[in-house]
């Protein structure tokens, strides 16, 4: 992690009255370097290689701290809870057989401002869901083999 990313994780410590432990950092590492939305399960094994000792609740815990502070997004209702990197308003596509999920922009003007919501809008996302071209292609294939 270049020394920028590691002030800009002290600065989030900061504001917030977290300490800066080695577990929080590893887990903001792999979460921010990583765009695949993985789940707990999965950054606990990454965080695990380099802290054996870190339990998979630490991970939840630090995870579920930083979507409650706006740091990373929770992806809930997919198959188990997923978290983003990427907070701003964006749209996912969750393929139904893979389960893997992509990121895609909204069209300008898709949304309604804050102004006509009547308040404060906090978050915003759209999920579709269908079959990815990875396994679109694998089904025309098997398809095709028969």
């Amino acid at each position: 992690m270049d020394q920028q990313k590691i002030e800009e994780f002290q600065a989030i410590c900061r504001r917030n009255g977290w300490k800066c432990t080695s577990q929080r950092l590893a887990v903001y590492e792999f979460v921010h370097e990583n765009y695949t939305h993985p789940g707990v399960d999965d950054v606990w094994r990454n965080v695990r290689q380099n802290l054996p000792a870190v339990t998979r609740e630490s991970v939840y815990r630090i995870l579920n701290e930083f979507a409650e502070r706006g740091i990373i997004q929770r992806l809930d209702h997919i198959d188990s809870a997923r978290y983003d990197c990427q907070t701003g308003p964006q749209g996912h596509f969750i393929c139904e057989i893979c389960g893997g999920i992509t990121d895609f922009a909204f069209p300008e003007g898709a949304f309604p401002s804050a102004d006509m919501a009547g308040g404060e809008v906090r978050h915003v996302e759209l999920r579709l869901s269908g079959i990815c071209g990875k396994c679109r292609q694998a089904m025309e294939m098997e398809e095709k083999a028969r």
